[in-house]
């Protein structure tokens, strides 16, 4: 088969007609070019129709090319700009771009490439109304040209961003923001559908830190009235960034997050305890109180476990106890005149007067018999009784001790009427509860208002008491750490006492809840002590609460060689009217 292509010796003269020895240039023409049917066809470089083909000799070959050194991360520059045109333009063995060179070639420098950290998170504070200083630890990630400044003012953004320790930067970065005056919070920023994006919990995209004074409820201390509040959110990086944002503001906390916070404290401090009690109540007004779920079911589940050890009984609460103390063949009457100590300090002070401009105090014997009549004689004893067998008959654990006496109230320690009356009729003690509504029933019709909780008081023997107090009837009175009352506007409160005879304090008051003024500097006040009888009924208004205090002293103390029995008061809350008027409209 004859072809086109002729030999030619090395070093044979490009041009036509220029003869060596017995052998012709052979030329090659774009015709010229043949494939063989069934075989791969090979793509040559165009050549123009004219240029011949130079063999190269077997001691001018370079050996086979190596990978680009670019590849492992370094990039290989010939220092001859000549030696490229050079190879470049013979034969077509070079790549246009290639970095590699050819083995024994000279002036050769090699430059490493800088590798690019991928960025992670990008902090930015402010602008807010307060100054703050933060640190933040970001696993697998460091601060990019210093990070953040030591103070953060309020006027200004301060921005910083963190870079990945490797090329890799993962699904997502995890990290903690430390602000100054707050506590710690956990987040984690996503950088891929794999990874997760929140703060402080999983879900949340953002989240208000709230920092305040200590604050000492346990012992009934002022509560603080300013704190911090700062606003935390996560946002998705923009297209130039790559990277997620974290946004801080910092601003003084409004009331009601003053509130929340203080309780979240008082909550998180009394499951450190293994007081029922405490735990309870503090559960409950961190309701009130709107603090986060996930707080108020930590407390509701140390509550369950300490209702497993039985620590939901008080001590000398339990049914044997009980059953052993209150009992009506117990109970001790006395006969005691009213006891009356004046101020001394000068004869026309405003607290000697019996009886203030709108006030109102009226004590009425035989009130329980006159209420329950068609129960029966004696109804103050049949009321005693059903008390007693009821707190016998329900679930153990709902009288429960409060200061120096026991409160009887449905189990969850609600004590409004419904519940409680609820909580009877479960347990078949029908009897007891319609006498209770009978009871509210009369009360609101004698004494104006209705009826918006019960406290049925129990004192076992004359070693209990109630300390003095004024009957909660808005918000500016201070309660206890423990109590759970609901601020609502009252006018009044009447309480039925049936069992032993029990002393009355009253004291008159000149603080700033008081509507009287004090004489002097040294002004010593009033103290009246009233005994109250089985069946008696007692009421004020809310003037008379605002300038006295009243209280059961213990008997043991005032009277040591009396004997005194037991004793149940059911103490009933009087609302006004028109708060009820409103409560219907809502």
């Amino acid at each position: 088969m004859e072809s086109n292509l002729e030999s030619s010796p090395v070093g044979s003269p490009s041009k036509p007609g220029a003869t060596t020895g017995a052998t012709t240039p052979t030329t090659m023409t774009p015709s010229s070019s043949f494939s063989i049917p069934g075989t791969p066809t090979t793509r040559r470089r165009p050549t123009t129709p004219t240029s011949t083909m130079t063999p190269i000799s077997s001691a001018q070959s370079s050996p086979p090319k190596r990978r680009s050194a670019s590849m492992s991360g370094t990039l290989s520059h010939n220092s001859s700009n000549s030696n490229n045109s050079n190879s470049n333009s013979g034969g077509g063995n070079s790549r246009r771009g290639s970095s590699s060179t050819r083995a024994g070639s000279k002036g050769v420098t090699t430059i490493p490439l800088a590798k690019a950290m991928p960025r992670v998170l990008k902090i930015s504070i402010g602008p807010g109304q307060l100054d703050c200083s933060a640190r933040v630890t970001v696993t697998g990630g460091k601060p990019e040209a210093g990070g953040l400044p030591e103070v953060c003012p309020a006027n200004k953004t301060s921005t910083a961003s963190w870079v990945a320790s490797s090329v890799c930067r993962g699904p997502s970065t995890r990290g903690t923001l430390h602000l100054v005056g707050f506590e710690p919070v956990g987040f984690s920023v996503a950088h891929n559908d794999q990874g997760q994006t929140f703060i402080h919990s999983k879900g949340k995209w953002r989240h208000t830190l709230l920092a305040a004074a200590q604050w000492d409820w346990r012992g009934n201390g002022d509560r603080p009235t300013e704190g911090k509040a700062a606003d935390l959110e996560v946002c998705a990086g923009s297209y130039a960034d790559r990277a997620p944002v974290l946004k801080v503001s910092v601003r003084p906390c409004t009331e009601m997050e003053l509130k929340r916070y203080l309780q979240l404290r008082a909550l998180q401090e009394a499951q450190e305890d293994a007081d029922y009690d405490t735990l309870h109540a503090q559960v409950t007004k961190a309701k009130l109180a709107g603090v986060e779920m996930v707080a108020i079911e930590r407390g509701l589940e140390k509550l369950a476990d300490l209702r497993k050890q039985g620590l939901h009984v008080s001590e000398g609460a339990d049914k044997e106890s009980l059953k052993k103390l209150m009992c009506w063949d117990q109970i001790t009457r006395l006969e005691m005149d009213i006891e009356n100590k004046p101020c001394t300090v000068t004869e026309d002070c405003p607290c000697n007067d019996p009886e203030n401009c709108g006030e109102v105090l009226e004590i009425t014997s035989n009130a329980v018999q006159e209420c329950l009549a068609r129960f029966g004689e004696e109804a103050d004893r049949l009321l005693f009784e059903e008390l007693s067998e009821s707190a016998l008959a329900v679930q153990e654990g709902s009288v429960w001790k409060a200061g120096g006496k026991f409160i009887f109230s449905a189990f969850d320690r609600n004590q409004s009427v419904n519940a409680l009356t609820r909580m009877l009729n479960g347990f078949g003690r029908n009897r007891c509860s319609q006498m209770l509504l009978e009871m509210v029933k009369h009360s609101e019709a004698k004494y104006g208002g209705y009826v918006t909780s019960v406290q049925i008081n129990f004192h076992p023997h004359g070693g209990t008491f109630h300390a003095q107090h004024r009957d909660i009837y808005s918000a500016k009175q201070r309660a206890g750490p423990n109590c759970t009352c609901s601020f609502r506007k009252c006018v009044g409160t009447v309480c039925y006492s049936v069992g032993s005879t029990r002393a009355c304090l009253l004291e008159t008051m000149t603080d700033d809840l008081s509507a009287l003024t004090p004489c002097c500097a040294e002004c010593q006040g009033r103290e009246e002590t009233r005994w109250l009888h089985s069946g008696d009924a007692m009421f004020f208004n809310e003037a008379w609460n605002a300038n006295h205090t009243h209280g059961i002293p213990n008997m043991r103390e005032i009277l040591p060689s009396a004997a005194c029995g037991p004793r149940i008061s059911v103490a009933f809350l009087l609302g006004a009217e028109e708060e009820r008027a409103g409560l219907f409209k809502l």
